[in-house]
């Protein structure tokens, strides 16, 4: 029945149409609002993104610059070793300072211990050949080097290059080395040809012989200067109471006061016998008692002759000044110094001749063991080595770089 059909209710229809269009407008900000954040987290993700592509181009490009500086330094260490730096050729010689008599170990252990370094202490044994080294090294070995050749010109130092420079070319191209345990020495010359550096190396070691002869004389005149001193000082005083011996003899007219000194106490002995035999018989002619008897006179003039003779005799043996005696005194004192002087001037060649024995077992030789002989091939610049070193100097470059880049970047 179409008249019990109501008309929809105005008014309850229109609350659920804003409803629906409350919810469309509701459904429509969610979705603008996910759609911003899709917006938003797009944007970061590519900022994330091209953060990430310049750091990885910025790394690369640090990489390659690293690369870089590292070959750079190979390069240039390599092409200034072949192209720049002269080839060197080494020779090489070896030696050793000995003694000169296998007796040393048995005769005593200083000897064996100046001059082969064999003894007990090991320290001292290498005083030779530390000093053969340090000469070697010397400005004074230079020096004389460049007397006998051309240094600077082999060498390739300027001919009005100061001595420092000269020095410190030749500290460059001679190594000198000494090897405590074998104490040998070694001579090593880096010279720009193979004739150059054995010729160097030759003449060092001639050098090297002068000076252990030169320090082998000298110390054998140390160690005999003392003796020849006392010898010397015996000499002169052997010759000086010779002297004065020589010259008393003469001004006194005589030559062995002993002798003649001798023959006065036999004179005075015979004397004497005479006197008693000659007093004997006067007084048996006294006993007599004939005052005129003709032996009496005679007799008692005999007598008395005798004791003048006596007196005379015994006063010129041991009377003044000018006695036998006192001339005795004076030529005893001057053969006992004589005497005195003789042998200690003995005993000063003895000890001499000792220390002399003594010194010839202390002699130095030098032995070669390896004759000067150049390389065919050059021995240095080594390109291996250098590519090494310009290899590890690129490494610090780089790393300096790539710091300087980092902190360049941050600020």
């Amino acid at each position: 029945m179409p008249e019990l059909r109501t008309a929809p209710n105005s008014s309850s229809e229109q609350p659920r149409d804003a409803q629906s269009r409350g919810g469309a407008s509701a459904s429509t900000t969610s979705d603008d609002i996910v759609k911003m954040e899709v917006a938003e987290g797009s944007r970061a993700l590519v900022a994330a993104r091209e953060v990430r592509e310049r750091t990885l181009r910025a790394t690369r490009r640090r990489q390659w610059i690293s690369a870089g500086i590292v070959l750079a330094c190979i390069l240039a260490a390599v092409a200034w070793g072949a192209l720049v730096e002269r080839s060197r050729y080494a020779a090489e010689t070896r030696f050793s300072v000995r003694g000169s008599t296998p007796e040393q170990a048995a005769a005593g252990g200083a000897a064996s211990l100046i001059s082969s370094g064999s003894g007990g202490s090991a320290g001292i044994g290498f005083v030779d050949g530390f000093a053969v080294n340090d000469f070697l090294k010397s400005r004074d070995c230079m020096i004389q080097l460049s007397n006998r050749i051309p240094l600077r010109q082999m060498l390739g130092v300027d001919a009005k290059a100061s001595t420092e420079e000269l020095y410190a070319a030749y500290s460059e191209a001679v190594k000198v080395k000494f090897f405590m345990v074998e104490q040998e020495n070694s001579i090593v010359v880096h010279g720009f040809s193979p004739k150059e550096s054995a010729t160097i190396a030759s003449h060092l070691l001639t050098l090297a012989q002068q000076f252990v002869e030169k320090m082998d004389t000298q110390g054998v005149q140390n160690a005999l200067d003392v003796d020849a001193r006392q010898l010397k000082s015996a000499q002169i005083e052997a010759s000086s109471a010779a002297n004065a011996l020589a010259a008393w003899s003469a001004a006194h007219h005589d030559v062995d006061p002993n002798a003649q000194a001798t023959m006065y106490m036999n004179m005075i002995s015979q004397l004497e016998q005479e006197l008693n035999t000659a007093r004997i018989n006067y007084e048996k002619i006294r006993s007599f008692g004939n005052p005129d008897h003709p032996m009496l006179r005679p007799a008692q003039m005999q007598v008395a002759a005798l004791e003048r003779q006596l007196a005379e005799a015994r006063g010129r043996l041991a009377g003044g000044s000018n006695s036998e005696s006192s001339r005795l005194r004076t030529y005893s004192q001057l053969k006992n110094a004589q005497a005195f002087a003789d042998s200690n001037l003995t005993a000063a060649r003895d000890a001499y001749q000792q220390s002399y024995r003594e010194a010839t077992r202390l002699r130095r030789y030098l032995s070669v063991i390896v004759q000067p002989v150049a390389s065919d091939v050059p021995t240095s610049p080594d390109l291996w080595l250098l590519a090494l070193e310009g290899m590890l100097a690129g490494l610090v470059l780089a790393f300096l770089a790539s710091l300087g880049l980092s902190m360049n970047r941050r600020t």
